[in-house]
């Protein structure tokens, strides 16, 4: 499996928690929770939240998180999209995955090696899976749990990384196949042939 198969599989896993609810509220046009930029990334949250994204889609033949911008974008949404809420259970994720690195590697996530730091990411998707499998049946259902403000750190960063990549300038130019105008213009279509329908 190549990268861009290995991606699009990604991307459908998470075509539930990428419709997740500060995405909606920025595709409906809301205005943001509050009116002008703040800080929340603290300390050696920054960084920590540089090396997840580009954990999450790194740089290979293609651009990875960090040069398509994702850090600044999961700032961006986390500051001024994201709920009291939600923005406490990203904070409060950042600093559980630290103190779970110093519990098991004696050190916080930024000083563990690349190994520790995979072993310390995958525990927190396995909280995040654990939170979204027990689902009732049902897609509304299942979609209802998704969008739930409440989904844990791992869902929402995955979430933030995903949509910022491919909303980025180089996530839709050089991962995507960018094509500006997605149909062939016909000035001169003889609708005879088709009759009065007009799409096809």
């Amino acid at each position: 499996m190549n990268r861009r198969e290995m991606m699009l599989a990604a991307i459908s896993t998470m075509a539930g928690v990428m419709v997740g609810s500060p995405t909606l509220r920025v595709i409906a046009g809301e205005a943001p929770t509050t009116s002008a930029s703040r800080v929340v990334l603290q300390g050696n949250q920054p960084e920590m939240v540089r090396v997840l994204a580009e954990m999450i889609i790194p740089a290979t033949d293609t651009p990875g998180a960090i040069e398509a911008g994702v850090p600044r974008f999961i700032e961006m949404m986390v500051a001024n999209w994201y709920t009291d809420t939600e923005r406490g259970i990203f904070l409060d994720g950042l600093a559980a995955l630290d103190a779970s690195c110093r519990t098991a590697y004696g050190t916080d996530f930024l000083g563990c090696t690349a190994e520790q730091r995979v072993a310390a990411l995958s525990e927190a998707e396995k909280n995040a899976a654990a939170y979204v499998s027990p689902l009732p049946p049902g897609f509304l259902a299942t979609m209802a749990k998704l969008i739930d403000e409440r989904t844990p750190f791992f869902a929402k960063l995955k979430e933030l990384t995903v949509v910022g990549y491919f909303s980025s300038e180089l996530g839709a130019t050089e991962f995507l196949e960018y094509n500006p105008m997605p149909m062939r213009y016909d000035g001169d279509f003889d609708f005879a042939k088709v009759g009065t329908h007009w799409s096809h």
